[in-house]
């Protein structure tokens, strides 16, 4: 890898300040962006290049050179106003059009709230778009905005549910009762491995592909959240013999393309 290959990270939150700190550890030249003013102390201080960039749906002020570089990483959450329903797009559109002059390659964070529960295995041409994100939003729509653009090539990764440092598994259900789907699977994967992912996507320089990133565990809901809680002495959630709808996301075609081997 080339020291001087440059990455822009947009939103560097509970995941993008880590990863970008991994990739300057890495020998990357990153830039990283927040919403925040005041989080820009706490994104130099990683040994990131900081802008404060807002989305509002467009570009409220001058991006100066943040998309001057080799990738762009897009982890902006999926939200749309009350009164605007394409907002979102709107949002991934300025983004685009920014970057379509400047960027070779993008990795767009999705997640896999865009299948079904299908009470079986989906991988990824099991999308649906009538699947809709907690903020309203059609992911498998936003992905492709960025999919079927020919000024830069694109690589989406669908994350399952996040967890590690500040999200412990522990607390997400802690005593509650009546919990359905006991022998459900869980989707889910840590920080440390959505970093490893990114990393091995960007160094095996794989572009054009959609890929799931979950854990690939037989981990029932139950036994996940029993061992979740026991890790913080806490309540475990009780869970009643109902069933409820699932799906089992496979992450096998990313472990194949990357031969990445997941830490949780």
């Amino acid at each position: 890898m080339s020291a001087s290959k440059s990455i822009s990270i947009i939103g560097c939150g509970w995941l993008g300040l880590p990863l970008g700190m991994s990739l300057v550890d890495s020998g990357y030249s990153v830039k990283g962006s927040s919403t925040r003013k005041e989080k820009l102390p706490e994104i130099e201080q990683a040994g990131i290049e900081p802008f404060q960039l807002c989305f509002e749906p467009d570009l409220a002020r001058d991006p100066g050179d943040f998309f001057s570089a080799d990738f762009l990483i897009i982890n902006l959450p999926p939200r749309n106003q009350g009164d605007d329903p394409n907002y979102h797009r709107k949002q991934l559109q300025a983004v685009q059009q920014l970057a379509e002059k400047q960027i070779g390659k993008v990795l767009f964070i999705s997640s896999t709230a865009v299948y079904p529960n299908t009470n079986g295995v989906v991988t990824e041409s099991d999308a649906d778009p009538s699947q809709l994100s907690r903020g309203g939003v059609s992911l498998f729509e936003m992905e492709n905005l960025f999919m079927e653009n020919p000024d830069f090539q694109t690589t989406v990764i669908r994350f399952g549910g996040l967890y590690g440092p500040g999200r412990h598994p522990g607390r997400f259900l802690a005593g509650r009762k009546g919990l359905s789907g006991a022998n459900n699977p869980v989707n889910m994967i840590h920080l440390e491995d959505c970093i490893g992912v990114i990393k091995s996507i960007i160094e095996h320089d794989i572009w054009g592909e959609v890929f799931n990133a979950c854990s690939p565990t037989d981990e029932t809901r139950k036994s996940f959240y029993d061992k979740a809680a026991k890790d913080l002495r806490i309540d475990p959630p009780e869970f009643s013999e109902d069933t409820v709808p699932f799906k089992k996301v496979s992450p096998e075609k990313l472990i194949k393309a990357t031969g990445y081997h997941f830490k949780y």
